[in-house]
């Protein structure tokens, strides 16, 4: 089957989710389907209900960030996995409590003589969900993201990769962070952690018609063997008076040097690429056609892709954004189950 043959394949085969993402993301033509009437269907899928529900306004950190199901971050990102984003309208209504937090947050003053750079990654990982849901218009989220790609970038266009510090000049660091090395606090001065974060790039994606060039390049630096050789994790950073913790979401590559990795890391192949894909530089880089290059073992004599199943984790209170929510609502036991899938994204990925 060439590419139209696949995408009728989908949307005659698939479920809810498939139909409607093949429908308004992969189809020639949107005229040719009832838009109306998929979106309907999508929303009264159990999954649809179940997500929704786990979107709920909560006011502890921990219902920000975190492996659990109700954690914005996982609920939000796998409905946009879905295709659920703004114009429906029950995400409309549990957006704006989180918008409303985002604002709160930004207009609370620190007391501490130290601005924890945490604050800060919370409000840029719900700023950044948001813009990929497609509420990138809203102010705080679009002020904010504009800043946030501007600082970024101002670091990252010098190629300055010496981002640690000899931790023997800093007092107060505890012996559990004997194998982290120290962020350099100079990164950080006023609690706008300056290198980028995994999530960054769910933001980068919605602002990137606007910040083609800064955005091509902040990619770039990722790209950059240098950025990838820094350990998974980045580091602890400087959270207080003596006080420090542990801050990661590196955006390490996996495949940058070879698919003899683990279970873990190939889960995360996948979603690296739907994240990086946006991005012309990101699609040109050598990592970016190596990876494709590996899937297409995985094509099939009718043209549709198998992937193996790790490829494509779904696991309930786990990370979104490490790649175990990447079902689509196919019933995997059936023949076609994870074919259905694995074809879906490997045409997203091709389809730039």
């Amino acid at each position: 089957m060439d590419r139209n043959e696949l995408i009728d394949w989908l949307f005659e085969n698939g479920d809810a989710i498939i139909r409607y993402r093949t429908a308004t993301e992969l189809a020639n033509d949107k005229s040719d389907y009832n838009i109306s009437s998929l979106r309907t269907e999508l929303m009264k899928t159990p999954k649809a209900h179940y997500w929704m529900k786990c979107l709920k306004d909560k006011r502890r950190l921990n219902y920000i960030h975190g492996s659990y199901d109700y954690c914005f971050e996982n609920a939000m990102g796998k409905l946009v996995f879905m295709g659920i984003k703004a114009g429906f309208n029950k995400l409309e209504d549990s957006s704006k409590s989180y918008v409303k937090w985002l604002k709160e947050s930004l207009e609370t003053e620190s007391d501490e003589p130290i601005e924890n750079p945490i604050d800060f990654f919370y409000e840029n990982l719900i700023a950044s969900f948001l813009s990929a849901s497609g509420f990138k218009d809203i102010e705080p989220v679009s002020g904010f993201i504009r800043e946030r790609i501007n600082n970024i970038h101002n670091f990252t266009k010098n190629n300055n990769f010496s981002i640690f510090v000899d931790k023997a000049n800093y007092k107060g660091i505890s012996s559990a962070f004997e194998n982290h090395s120290l962020i350099d606090p100079e990164l950080y001065t006023d609690g706008k952690f300056q290198l980028p974060w995994i999530h960054d790039l769910l933001a980068f994606s919605a602002f990137y018609d606007e910040f083609p060039d800064k955005i091509d390049q902040i990619i770039s630096y990722i790209l950059n063997e240098k950025y990838q050789k820094i350990p998974e994790g980045y580091g602890i950073v400087m959270a207080g008076v003596k006080r420090y913790t542990v801050l990661g979401w590196n955006i390490w590559l996996p495949g940058y040097f070879g698919f003899d990795i683990d279970e873990f890391h190939k889960q995360n192949i996948i979603i690296r690429m739907i994240l990086m894909s946006p991005f012309k530089v990101a699609r040109e880089s050598k990592w970016y056609k190596n990876c494709l290059k590996h899937l297409e073992k995985f094509k099939q004599k009718d043209g549709t892709y198998l992937f193996p199943k790790e490829y494509l984790k779904e696991k309930n209170n786990s990370y979104f954004i490490t790649g175990s929510h990447m079902g689509l609502g196919e019933n995997r036991r059936t023949k076609d189950g994870l074919a259905l899938e694995s074809t879906f994204w490997m045409l997203k990925l091709l389809d730039k």
